[in-house]
């Protein structure tokens, strides 16, 4: 009967998670537009803000909209250090040079491509992710 019981579980349909994707996915994305095609390196991305099927990339030299949800992306940069820091923007620890209050209380992640809103509700653990990376020596370079 247990026997039973467990094989049915076994092949009821459920599908085991997806296994996390490795840490180098996606190092560069393809950005089309104006019949070219650019490449976008992770490395070069200060921040990511979402704008309904698209995100745009924001890096020094400008910025880049990628058809791609924010949770894919966010899913495949995540390892690599962005972080959420409210429901539409992800930002890179690295880029993060210092965090700011706006002028109605809020916080801001100040970025060499521009300052990234930050949630009540995240902005305890990016403060605790920016001190453990400052501590490693992974900030400001």
């Amino acid at each position: 009967n247990r026997m039973v019981q467990a094989l049915r579980a076994e092949t009821s349909g459920v599908l085991p998670a997806a296994p996390p994707p490795p840490v180098d996915s996606l190092p560069a994305l393809a950005v089309d537009g104006g019949g070219r095609t650019r490449y976008v390196r992770r490395d070069d991305v200060q921040f990511v803000e979402a704008r309904g099927d698209y995100v745009r990339l924001h890096t020094l030299g400008g910025t880049h909209e990628v058809r791609m949800p924010m949770a894919r992306l966010e899913q495949y940069w995540e390892p690599s250090g962005f972080v959420r820091v409210h429901r539409g923007f992800l930002v890179a620890l690295r880029a993060v040079r210092e965090l700011r209050s706006d002028s109605v209380g809020g916080v801001l992640a100040h970025t060499g491509a521009g300052d990234v809103p930050v949630s009540r509700r995240h902005a305890r653990e990016l403060r605790e992710r920016l001190l453990r990376a400052a501590q490693r020596g992974e900030l400001g370079r």
